[in-house]
């Protein structure tokens, strides 16, 4: 996951949303999706192949939910395994828990 938040959030920022890495969810919550091990995220970037085993080749399926904050803040507002649970309810259960932390967030910031 960690490389998938510096090499391509970190990166792109809210413009994942016009990729297949994210999609904007509305009221200030996009989607960060993570369907690709480390090493192919990488080979995406243009990394050199890392030789040998990939120590990464468990099948991953991750989303973590966010908030643009200024020109270059991310907030990272709730993230959840899906290939644990893929339901629609765990699913709409987060993103209503980010929902929640960025009003939170935005209650304790306002001047």
């Amino acid at each position: 996951m960690g490389v998938a938040l510096y090499e391509v959030l970190q990166h792109m920022g809210i413009d994942v949303c016009e990729t297949e890495f994210g999609k904007n969810l509305g009221r200030g919550v996009f989607e960060f999706r993570v369907r690709q091990t480390a090493s192919e995220i990488l080979a995406r970037r243009g990394h050199p192949k890392q030789s040998g085993r990939d120590p990464d080749k468990a099948d991953i399926l991750l989303r973590v939910y966010c908030h643009v904050y200024g020109e270059k803040v991310i907030l990272l507002v709730a993230a959840y395994d899906k290939g644990k649970d893929p339901s629609r309810k765990r699913e709409n259960s987060e993103i209503a828990l980010a929902r929640r932390r960025l009003a939170d967030f935005e209650r304790g910031h306002k001047a």
